[in-house]
């Protein structure tokens, strides 16, 4: 399989002189680092860490349709739906794999019950990083914000556990398995 151009489809969707690519790009690149340390920690092979490399870069492309005028967004969808979004963009673009990675990267995973419960406007399906590849890249994800001032300022593990506390027991539990699993 050949690799993916990924910054030819960022530089297709985002200016390159914008604000949005400059949070873009510093939080990918911030989240990819830190998922590919995860990866050869674990052993994973060449292939896996490319792939790992490839979706990291582009797990939140979606943000190109949301409504996110602090972050330079200008969409029409609300900020959750940059999952639905990004995995609609990179179907067209012919990545089904990369494309479940941007459409289940959200934290520790969310269930259909869940999103039916709290209202969100995403389809009533358990979106939830499967693969090892995936949840290497969520994991990542958890540690790095899209905030100006802080977008290469990793969270300490306390501070993503804290955060992840508001979702539920069932999502500390899933920190504290992956926090084993991948180390920090």
């Amino acid at each position: 399989m050949a690799d993916v151009d990924y910054l030819a489809i960022v530089h297709k969707l985002i200016p390159p002189d914008s604000l949005a690519y400059r949070i873009y790009l510093p939080h990918v690149s911030a989240v990819t680092y830190r998922a590919l340390e995860v990866a050869r920690r674990l052993g994973m092979s060449a292939g896996q860490r490319r792939f790992i490399e490839e979706a990291a870069m582009l797990h939140d492309i979606g943000v190109v349709s949301v409504d996110y005028p602090e972050l330079g967004f200008y969409g029409q969808e609300p900020y959750v739906r940059h999952l639905s979004e990004g995995r609609r963009i990179l179907e067209e673009e012919g990545l089904p794999r990369h494309a479940e990675i941007a459409g289940n990267h959200v934290g520790l995973g969310i269930t259909a019950e869940e999103i039916r419960e709290q209202g969100l406007p995403l389809p009533p399906e358990d979106l939830c990083p499967e693969s090892i590849e995936a949840q290497v890249i969520s994991w990542a994800d958890l540690f790095f914000s899209k905030i100006p001032g802080r977008l290469w300022t990793p969270r300490t593990p306390a501070e993503v556990r804290e955060h992840v506390r508001k979702y539920g027991e069932q999502a500390v539990r899933t920190f504290e398995l992956w926090r084993a699993r991948f180390g920090e």
